[in-house]
């Protein structure tokens, strides 16, 4: 019930709901107790109580506490607060979770036409795996609003092999034959088939059975 309430509803209901939900959590604990304390807690950022959501997760052991801090600054920057979300995830003082929530921000910029910020965001997180999955979502935001030099450009600066194949196969898919064959051709390097499998028909006929046969052979 909680995780159908969203950012629209009436705040007092969404409030009530949200004080029910504690006095059931005094009542148990265990994987239930955990389950319910994070969908509150997404309930709370969804409607602006923040600083509520973040205090329910105090007396939680570290992993869970930080990570279901990450959770909360998804769902603030999915709620529309993207500059709220930008400060609470620089506030998470776990390296792994500081970084998630970072992502989630980007991505939420990303689906706003923000990509300006959201590549200046991606480049603040230092892990290069996690950097990389916000640039591939700012590659992606790129492609498709038809920038494709610009996202082919930012897919290359990607540090992870993998991750970089995941973004060129997405200008893949949105490429005219030609470029998308040359394209094509760089994520079978990094990545093998496996990425342009599904566009492969479109750029080169026939070319899906050739690669059975030799996989198969």
């Amino acid at each position: 019930m909680l995780d159908a309430v969203d950012e629209n509803a009436e705040l007092d209901v969404a409030l009530a709901l949200a004080d029910r939900a504690v006095t059931l959590l005094g009542t148990g604990d265990g994987r239930d107790h955990d389950v319910l304390l994070r969908s509150l807690t997404l309930l709370l950022a969804r409607h602006g109580q923040v600083e509520r959501a973040m205090a329910l997760t105090e007396g939680l052991d570290l992993d869970l506490s930080v990570a279901q801090q990450a959770d909360i600054v998804g769902e603030l920057a999915r709620s529309g607060d993207t500059d709220g979300a930008e400060a609470l995830a620089h506030a998470i003082t776990d390296r792994r979770a500081h970084d998630r929530a970072l992502i989630d921000v980007v991505r939420k910029l990303v689906l706003r036409g923000e990509q300006g910020r959201a590549e200046a965001m991606a480049r603040l997180i230092d892990d290069g795996w996690a950097q990389g999955e916000a640039l591939l979502a700012v590659a992606r935001g790129m492609a498709r609003h038809g920038d494709l030099d610009g996202a082919e450009t930012l897919s290359r600066s990607i540090a992870c092999r993998g991750t970089r194949a995941r973004a060129l196969a997405v200008l893949v898919e949105l490429s005219e034959p030609p470029r998308a064959r040359r394209l094509a051709a760089q994520v079978v390097v990094l990545g093998g088939w496996e990425p342009v499998l599904p566009v492969l028909e479109r750029i080169m006929p026939r070319s899906v059975a050739v690669v059975v046969d030799q996989l198969t052979s």
